[in-house]
């Protein structure tokens, strides 16, 4: 059975149809055996059919609806622009995302002056406790951009104009200035003839995205998650510990959040080892306490799995390539969740995947007091190099939740295969892609 592309084109469906009906009738035996699998007549009609039942559809108008139903959900994305001055601060756009009715534009700010800083009450803080007299704490509040000064134009002429849907910045001290993470809606959405998108500010300044590339991307068949629930568990929590010690993650709390988050971990190993959900053979407590040990100064990195060591030897890792692909693949669902990939950013200081997840990505309690992910997420490029994500954030539409997910660590430069595994309670499935920067060194390093 053939795999319908996550992008078909119907055109190409017909034309299919079309050349096994021409080899049929020129008495090819190939043909006339796919043709025959679903009727004995010669007909349009029966290669279509043939044709649909090949990609495991049971009718040709079901194959038909459904590769019109993923073109009309179809994403795009543009990026590549480098950063512009605007009256705002520096404006780095990272992606712009286009898809039925919508587009939204991700980028990061720094501010050209100091956020403002207001109070803010805590615990026991409130209208009371100030009306008495306390001082309460002072929060920085990044004031609103203005875009009022970006001219935002296409390769036709369009003209567009920018919103802030959402904003967050980190925490700043008196004096300080970080950069703002922005959600910038887009006005109105681009059609489908634009081949790339400027921002020019008042100085004549400007900046362009363009098209994102796409790449080869294979989906593996659905099959049972790998190792126990417990495994999972464990494994899990040791790549979070590491995922502390890496950039972008936690800054400036590392050594606290890395003794808690150990003491957790070795405590659920204890607890899964005694219940006898693990088997007695696994190495992962031992590994996960000689883990915790190293990273809290008390022994030295030994006896780790490789892809532990290497994602720890990744911290010294300074930059990662810079792309954005379009992967437009579907993912035949994982208990009960639809997943369609999108995009794949890939930045100096981060990377991450932009996602759809059917009907949501979160799986709840019965008394809905606690949630988790549907699926872990996990990645491994062809160099042996392990990746774990961290939600980053998402939007709800009706029968949806669109998402991204941050990776750490940083994208290994050298790496050209990225894998892309996605685990739920029992099953789970991968996406294999082939990612190329625009520029790659020549020299292999080894490992």
């Amino acid at each position: 059975m053939s795999e319908l592309p996550g992008r078909p084109d119907l055109d190409q469906l017909r034309r299919q149809a079309r050349e096994l009906l021409r080899a049929a009738t020129d008495g090819e035996p190939h043909a006339l055996t796919r043709l025959r699998a679903v009727s004995e007549r010669v007909t349009l009609s029966a290669a279509q059919l043939a044709v649909a039942r090949e990609y495991g559809f049971p009718s040709w108008p079901a194959l038909r609806t459904e590769a019109k139903r993923r073109r009309s959900s179809e994403r795009r994305s543009f990026g590549g622009a480098p950063a512009i001055e605007i009256a705002s601060g520096i404006l780095s756009p990272s992606v712009l995302i286009i898809g039925p009715g919508q587009a939204v534009m991700e980028a990061s700010l720094m501010p050209s002056e100091e956020p403002e800083r207001l109070p803010w009450p805590g615990p026991g803080q409130g209208p009371a406790a100030l009306r008495a007299g306390a001082a309460p704490p002072m929060i920085a509040r990044a004031r609103m951009p203005s875009f009022d000064d970006v001219l935002v134009t296409d390769n036709h002429g369009a003209r567009y104009t920018l919103r802030v849907e959402g904003m967050e910045g980190p925490p700043q001290e008196p004096g300080q200035v970080g950069p703002i993470r922005l959600r910038l809606g887009l006005d109105p959405v681009p059609a489908r003839e634009c081949r790339w998108l400027e921002l020019r500010n008042q100085d004549g300044s400007a900046t362009r995205l363009r098209p994102s590339e796409r790449p080869t991307v294979r989906v593996s068949q659905m099959g049972p998650a790998s190792g126990t629930p417990a495994e999972r568990d464990l494994a899990r929590q040791a790549l979070w510990i590491i995922s502390l010690r890496l950039p972008g993650i936690r800054e400036g709390q590392e050594d606290q959040d890395i003794r808690q988050r150990c003491s957790a971990a070795l405590a659920r190993a204890a607890e899964i080892r005694q219940s006898g959900e693990l088997d007695p053979a696994s190495e992962l407590p031992d590994q996960i306490a000689r883990l915790c040990g190293a990273l809290t100064g008390h022994h030295p990195v030994s006896g780790l799995p490789p892809g532990w060591t290497a994602m720890l030897n990744a911290a010294r890792r300074t930059d990662g390539p810079r792309y954005h692909l379009d992967i437009t693949a579907a993912l035949p669902p994982v208990n009960d969740t639809a997943v369609q990939l999108d995009s794949l950013i890939s930045e100096p200081g981060a990377w991450r995947v932009h996602l759809r997840a059917s009907p949501g990505w979160w799986t709840y309690s019965q008394d809905r007091q606690r949630k988790r992910e549907a699926m872990i997420v996990q990645a491994e490029d062809d160099l042996g190099g392990m990746y774990v994500s961290v939600f980053w954030g998402s939007t709800f539409h009706g029968d949806h939740e669109e998402l991204a997910l941050r990776f750490v660590p940083r994208l290994d430069p050298l790496a050209d295969i990225l894998k892309l595994t996605f685990t739920g309670a029992s099953e789970q499935v991968a996406v294999e892609l082939a990612i190329a920067p625009a520029v790659k060194p020549t020299k292999r390093r080894t490992r």
